[in-house]
């Protein structure tokens, strides 16, 4: 019996790469689902040539050498670029396959999603084309088409190989092959075109998220550059949909007509928005009763030894002495011998300020309020807490034996507070870590990856926000800022010695 025929792209192959199936056409060319018979993998193909071969089309004189430098990108909210090579005089462009749905196909099925889902999006949206901008390289074509969701919901931006390394495209030519819905005035124009580009896109993709539909409801391009090229854009519909104050303005800032008004890079706009989630954050914390007690309590002691601040000893000790272990460790510590202390004891308050030192009394107390309104019966905070004391013990251990014993009782506190955001999340935000769990086993995220998707962003993030608003002395706030992979740069402060030791 004859064997059945084969489908009729198994029998193409585009430089080593065996066709499997076709995955639709676009604005660029055709795609293709291909095999890597070197690397037994399965890659994305985007053959750069037009659906119909009468339509003139820029993008395929597209430069190969500056396309093959988007190479270096590797985030994990970018579609990771392999190759770009030629077919027949056409270009051709391998990524990494990426299996999911567009961020456009999703909105079609679902419309206008919660702010609650569409910041942590956007902002890892905005992490992708962050990586992009530090790189110098600008995307200039964003757009929902393509931002493709993985099974875990997690945002990938497509097509970067298309970009302009060090924003040297020309206006006129990236205006034809961009979204309609998602170009900027200085498309039209010969202006320059800046991350600012791709900051406006980035805003209307995060109205779109919010709304359901397009900020520039316009079909051909050619109405599009009239519209957009002559005026701004109507605003009014952001108004319409009663968002917070804070992120609408957000959005006018990064869709403004005048680019040098809008966030100068994605890196700028993602601080923004997640400054907005902390906010957010914060504010829930503060519907809770304990916490608004804890952030008075905290913020007292550290306006007052703070050290612009001249109290006098009495008037911190009166603070001191409302809460009995923050007196009794105090005593204690003045009294060790680490400290020195006088032969007769210690044994007044006020006489363990001033042998103490306002920095350790700062510290120390901070280190006691913040624990000791965190006891409860949660054996996820238990744990936390615990690890926290025994980084507390390393960091102080690890500074001594660098001959650093100045600095041991502040890598002791350093230590305690390097997890103070998620210590936070456990307490007050424990549906929010039933989601965290769920998402991480499902999908096998690690906790920072799953903690990032539910909450927008980062424990440690929500810890820095935290500390802030307690006025942490600085060594404290950036502690608790994680350090990135590999090694660690040598110290130039003080303050990244103890990030170093808390890390």
């Amino acid at each position: 019996m004859d064997a059945p025929p084969k489908p009729r792209y198994e029998q193409l192959q585009i430089g080593r790469y065996i066709i499997r199936r076709s995955l639709g056409g676009g604005r660029h060319g055709k795609g293709f689902l291909a095999f890597d018979p070197d690397l037994e993998r399965p890659v994305a193909i985007e053959w750069l040539k037009p659906a119909d071969a009468d339509q003139p089309i820029a993008i395929c004189t597209i430069d190969l050498n500056e396309a093959r430098t988007v190479a270096v990108l590797d985030h994990p909210n970018i579609v990771r670029f392999h190759e770009a090579s030629l077919r027949k005089d056409i270009p051709y462009l391998v990524f990494a396959y990426a299996q999911g749905t567009t961020l456009h196909d999703r909105l079609a099925k679902t419309s206008a999603m919660p702010v609650k889902m569409a910041l942590p999006l956007i902002s890892a949206i905005l992490a992708g084309v962050a990586c992009g901008h530090a790189q110098g390289i600008l995307h200039l074509d964003l757009s929902s088409h393509n931002i493709m969701l993985d099974a875990a919901g997690a945002p990938r931006v497509m097509d970067f190989a298309l970009a302009s390394h060090h924003g040297g495209g020309k206006a006129a030519e990236a205006g034809r092959s961009a979204s309609p819905r998602h170009v900027p005035p200085e498309h039209f124009y010969a202006e320059p075109l800046t991350a600012r580009t791709d900051v406006y896109a980035l805003a209307l993709i995060l109205f779109e998220m919010l709304s359901g539909q397009s900020l520039a409801q316009m079909r051909r391009l050619s109405l599009a550059g009239d519209a957009m090229a002559d005026s701004a854009l109507d605003l009014a519909e952001v108004e319409r949909l009663s968002l917070d104050p804070r992120l609408q303005a957000i959005i006018r800032r990064a869709v403004s007509y005048e680019h040098g008004r809008r966030f100068a890079r994605a890196a700028e706009m993602k601080g923004a928005v997640d400054g907005l989630i902390a906010v957010s954050l914060l504010e829930r914390m503060d519907r809770q009763q304990s916490f608004p007690a804890l952030s008075n309590n905290l913020l007292e002691i550290n306006q007052l030894t703070d050290e612009n601040n001249h109290s006098n000893a009495g008037t911190l000790a009166n603070i001191v002495l409302r809460d009995y272990a923050i007196t009794n460790k105090l005593l204690q510590l003045a009294n060790s011998s680490f400290y020195g202390s006088a032969r007769d004891g210690v044994k007044t308050v006020s006489n363990a300020i001033k042998l103490l030192g306002m920095n350790t009394i700062c510290t120390t107390c901070n280190d006691l309020v913040f624990f000791n309104a965190l006891k409860n019966e949660n054996r996820l905070l238990k744990d936390a807490l615990i690890s926290s004391f025994t980084s507390a013990l390393i960091g102080r251990h690890f500074a001594t034996h660098v001959q650093r014993h100045d600095l041991a009782e502040e890598a002791f506190i350093c230590g305690m507070f390097y997890r103070l955001g998620k210590s936070l999340a456990i307490f007050y935000f424990e549906d929010a870590l039933q989601e965290i769990r769920k998402l991480a086993e499902k999908h096998g995220l690690d906790e920072k990856e799953a903690s990032a998707r539910v909450f927008g962003i980062s424990y440690g993030n929500l810890g820095v926000t935290v500390a802030e608003r307690w006025k942490f002395p600085d060594t404290i706030r950036h502690s608790i800022q994680c350090l990135g992979p590999g090694k660690p740069p040598k110290p130039v402060q003080f303050v990244d010695l103890q990030q170093q030791i808390a890390a």
